[in-house]
């Protein structure tokens, strides 16, 4: 069977862009191709009246709803490209996967000029932005209908890796304990903060003793806490002990306090989520930090798209979700359901993966049919023939060789009804679209600090005990009077000593 390759222009150096776009919508590429290009429905190509035939590069925009998977090794320009673009241009809510805070630092000022409020949830302080604030526990209404299934969901987002056959039961009924925990913190724990801090204190306590907290449990003004204790009080001791500690791991993540104010209260409120309000949500984790605490950003995610599920009806402006490093998420039902099952409730997803084989890996029933899903998927940047060979075969563009030997600033573009074409990537810094649109990228400062900025140091007090109170309890333990060696007689003030001092204190 032949293929038709789609190859760039000879004569694109003598294309113009155009200085402006006016048409809406999410610029996935400029078209390379000589003829005026097929036009799926749901896409635009700009002006009219500049096109090839006048001199112009054609802009390819995603301007009706739809979701978009980007293959790319890490360093291949996935926010020169894609990221930033996107955030340039989208004018409703964005929820964004930011590991370096770059992203924020070169487009909240434009975010903002579109009407936008900006929240940098930075538990790191890796930016110089105000920090913001999530509380996962925010989305549960304690007193509605789907507290119970809320609950549920968060208990189960909290586990990020695989679950192999042998650990199935654990997970599964350290999931029981903590969707009654988490009621547990909501019905009876305000005074104490209803977030996952609180939540961590109260797993942790039970540490020692298991059927403690199946006591407090019982005694909760929510009827589900109370089912959850009475049914794993039947279990043995020790079976109540391995579910703990499965419950235990799945919130270590929470240690420190930069974590733990980060997610202590929220900066926004969920139904705004929900309504699909003028918001700009920066997720701050750095790369360093993704394995060990990318449950905190998994949880926050879920949570997010959660609250889109709410939607009754769908808002003026869908509400776009940016997903860089998407595999670090872990197997996310979130995203698989908004991929394959949430069409019609303003949500756009765009994920960025390093190559094929993490979404093959995560989602290995569903991840063609979550590609099948997406209006536009894009692959670039290949590394070694091995990558080539999956774009290829992904994309049904070329074989290896041919993609291997594109340019840099090309990419294989396949639009939802039609077949791959080579493109070129968007590009923030040089695109005339997007002049004076951003700001400086602070990891190019070459007068910026290489080292992070301090942070106030954290002292730990403990209360210091009277004299009185630690002979008391010297007393206690010992039974009675305490026997004193010679030693320390010895130590004792001297009674001559005493009346001097005495008589000094009083003048």
């Amino acid at each position: 069977m032949a293929i038709r390759l789609s190859l760039p222009v000879e004569s694109a150096p003598a294309l113009r862009f155009p200085e402006s776009l006016d048409d809406l919508g999410l610029l996935v590429g400029w078209s390379l191709e000589k003829r005026a290009p097929r036009r799926p429905i749901g896409f635009s190509y700009g002006d009219p009246g500049k096109s090839p035939a006048t001199g112009y590069i054609d802009p390819v925009l995603l301007a009706g709803e739809g979701h978009l998977i980007t293959i790319a090794p890490t360093g291949a320009g996935k926010g020169l490209g894609c990221i930033v673009p996107a955030l340039l241009r989208h004018d409703g809510p964005v929820i964004v996967v930011d590991p370096k805070g770059e992203n924020v630092a070169i487009t909240a000022r434009r975010r903002r000029e579109m009407g936008q409020q900006v929240i940098v949830v930075d538990p790191m302080r890796i930016t110089d932005m105000p920090p913001g604030h999530f509380n996962p526990l925010d989305l549960i209404d304690i007193e509605s209908a789907l507290a119970v299934d809320d609950a549920a969901m968060l208990a189960h987002s909290l586990w990020a890796g695989p679950v192999s056959d042998k650990d199935r039961f654990w997970v599964g009924r350290s999931a029981h304990l903590l969707t009654g925990a988490i009621l547990h913190v909501l019905a009876d724990h305000r005074e104490d903060g209803a977030n996952l801090n609180t939540l961590r204190t109260v797993i942790a306590e039970a540490a020692g003793d298991p059927a403690v907290l199946l006591e407090k449990m019982k005694e909760s003004a929510h009827p589900e806490v109370r089912r959850t204790a009475a049914a794993l009080g039947i279990r043995a001791p020790e079976t109540l002990g391995g579910i703990l500690a499965f419950a235990q791991e799945s919130v270590d993540f929470l240690r420190g306090p930069l974590l733990q104010e980060a997610s202590s209260h929220s900066s926004f409120e969920i139904d705004d989520i929900t309504r699909g309000a003028p918001l700009s949500i920066y997720l701050v984790l750095p790369p360093h930090m993704l394995e060990s605490h990318g449950q905190l950003l998994r949880v926050w995610i879920s949570v997010l798209m959660s609250a889109i599920t709410r939607r009754r009806a769908k808002p003026p402006k869908s509400t776009l979700f940016l997903l860089d490093e998407a595999a670090q998420l872990g197997s996310l039902p979130q995203l698989r359901q908004a991929l394959t099952l949430l069409r019609g409730y303003g949500v756009q997803t765009w994920s960025f993966w390093q190559d094929v084989s993490q979404l093959a890996q995560l989602y290995p029933a569903d991840w063609r049919t979550m590609v099948n899903n997406c209006r536009v998927l894009q692959c670039f940047g290949a590394l070694n023939m091995n990558a080539a060979r999956d774009m290829s075969e992904l994309t049904g563009f070329g074989d290896a060789r041919t993609v291997i030997d594109l340019k840099a600033e090309e990419m294989i573009l396949q639009l939802a009804g039609d077949e791959a074409v080579v493109a070129r990537r968007p590009n923030y810094l040089g695109d005339p679209p997007f002049a004076g649109q951003f700001d400086a990228n602070p990891y190019y400062d070459r007068e910026r600090p290489i080292l992070p900025r301090p942070l106030a140091a954290v002292h730990f007090f403990e209360r210091r005990e009277s004299a009185a109170d630690v002979a008391g309890a010297h007393d206690a333990a010992r039974g009675g009077e305490p026997e004193v060696d010679d030693a320390e007689r010895s130590l004792e003030p001297d009674p001559l000593l005493e009346s001097l001092l005495r008589k000094w204190r009083d003048g």
